[in-house]
C-alpha cells in the first residue's frame, strides 16, 4: 500500500477538502499496481510472490490475464476528466510507461550485458513512474501550489528508483524463508539488475571474465549457474555499489522532502522511507 500512502500524504499539502477524491485516486493507483503484479507473475511464470501462491499458479494463465485486465478496466473507469489539477491522461500515461518498460524488459530477456542507463530507464517506467504519479496526484487533486506538486512528483520518482534497486538487491542478499522465493530468481528468468550490472563493470575494470563468461550467452541460466552468478556478483562488489546508488537517490529525495515546508508531510515521508529501507522481503 505504498502508492496509496504517497497519495494521501501528498494531499495534505493542498488547500481543498477532497477526501473522497483522494481516496478514489489512491484506490485507482493501487489497482493499477496490483494488475501489473498479476501480469508480471504470468510473464515470469511465478508460482509464488512473497511466499504466497500467485493467482497465475492457482487459477491458471487465462483466468489470471482476465483478472488483471478486469482490475485495469475498473481502475480506468474510475478516472475521467479532471480531479483538481490531476488529468485522467496522467494515469494513462504512467500505465503506458509501465507497459513499455515491461515490453522492453521482456524483449531483452537473457541479455545481461545492458548498460546502467538502460536499467534505470526500465525501472523508471516499471516502478518509479507510478511512485511519482502517486506522490504528485494527492497534491494535484487538492490544489496544492504547482511547485509543490512538481517537487512531490520528483520525490516519488527518486523514492521509486531507490525502492526498485533495493528490491533487486534482495534477490542477491535476501533470505529464502522471508523473501518467499529462491535467491537469484531474477537471474534465473533472464532479468539483469543493478548488482549484476555493477559487478560486470567492476570485473571488466579488473580485467577478469569469469562472470562475463557465465552470462554472455545465457538466456536463462541453470540453477547452478544462477548461484555462481549471484556469488560472483557479490564478490565483485555489485551489492555494495547498488546500495551506494540507493543512498544517492535517497539523499536527493531527502533534500527535496526538506523543502516542502510542511513538517507533518516531511515526517510522514521520512517515516515511509525508513519502513521501506528496513524491509527484508
Amino acid at each position: 500500500m505504498i502508492r496509496p500512502a504517497l497519495v494521501i500524504i501528498g494531499s495534505a499539502l493542498g488547500t481543498k477538502e477532497k477526501k473522497d477524491e483522494v481516496q478514489k485516486i489512491a484506490s485507482v493507483l493501487e489497482m493499477v499496481h496490483l494488475a501489473s503484479l498479476v501480469h508480471d507473475d504470468i510473464l515470469d511464470g511465478a508460482k509464488t510472490r512473497r511466499g504466497i501462491p500467485t493467482l497465475y499458479s492457482v487459477a491458471g494463465p487465462r483466468q489470471a490475464v482476465l483478472a488483471g485486465d478486469y482490475l485495469l478496466s475498473k481502475a480506468m473507469s474510475l478516472v475521467e476528466g479532471e480531479e483538481g489539477d490531476l488529468h485522467a491522461s496522467a494515469v494513462a500515461n504512467a500505465f503506458g510507461r509501465l507497459c513499455e518498460s515491461e515490453l522492453d524488459q521482456d524483449a531483452g530477456e537473457g541479455d545481461f550485458l545492458i548498460s546502467s542507463s538502460t536499467y534505470i530507464r526500465r525501472i523508471a517506467g516499471k516502478t518509479a513512474a507510478l511512485f511519482a504519479l502517486s506522490a504528485y496526484s494527492g497534491a494535484a487533486v487538492t490544489g496544492a501550489p504547482k511547485h509543490l506538486q512538481y517537487r512531490l512528483h520528483r520525490i516519488g520518482y527518486l523514492l521509486g528508483i531507490a525502492f526498485q534497486i533495493q528490491d533487486d538487491i534482495l534477490d542477491y542478499t535476501g533470505d529464502k524463508k522471508t523473501l518467499g522465493k529462491e535467491i537469484g530468481q531474477d537471474v534465473r528468468i533472464g532479468i539483469p539488475t543493478y548488482p549484476l550490472i555493477a559487478a560486470l563493470q567492476e570485473e571488466k575494470r579488473r580485467g577478469g571474465e569469469r562472470l562475463y563468461t557465465l552470462v554472455k550467452d545465457k538466456r536463462r541460466p541453470t540453477k547452478k549457474e544462477s548461484r555462481q552468478i549471484v556469488s560472483l556478483a557479490i564478490e565483485y562488489g555489485g551489492v555494495e555499489r547498488a546500495v551506494s546508488l540507493v543512498n544517492t537517490y535517497i539523499a536527493r529525495a531527502m533534500d527535496d522532502i526538506g523543502k516542502l515546508g510542511n513538517s507533518l508531510v516531511e515526517s510522514q515521508l521520512i517515516s515511509l522511507y525508513e519502513k521501506l529501507s528496513a524491509r527484508r522481503n
